[in-house]
């Protein structure tokens, strides 16, 4: 699965990718990784991401769009 609103969803949080590090765990280059579709997430991740922006994986995989989001 890629995550093509990974990007969107970090840069409509305000967060930098350390920032977004920092709340998961995860490693920055992960982030970066995971942003330009060349690694595949793994499950405990999606959660994660999902968790630290308020957005659903559907969204961080680009198929939905926030409930948060201005109409």
């Amino acid at each position: 699965m890629k995550l093509r609103g990974l990007r969107q969803a970090r840069q409509r949080s305000g967060l930098s990718i350390g920032q977004l590090a920092e709340l998961t765990g995860l490693r920055r280059e992960t982030i970066t990784h995971l942003e330009h579709g060349r690694e595949e997430p793994q499950p405990y991740a999606l959660g994660r991401l999902a968790q630290a922006l308020g957005a659903s994986v559907a969204e961080l995989a680009g198929m939905g769009q926030s409930m948060a989001q201005p109409a």
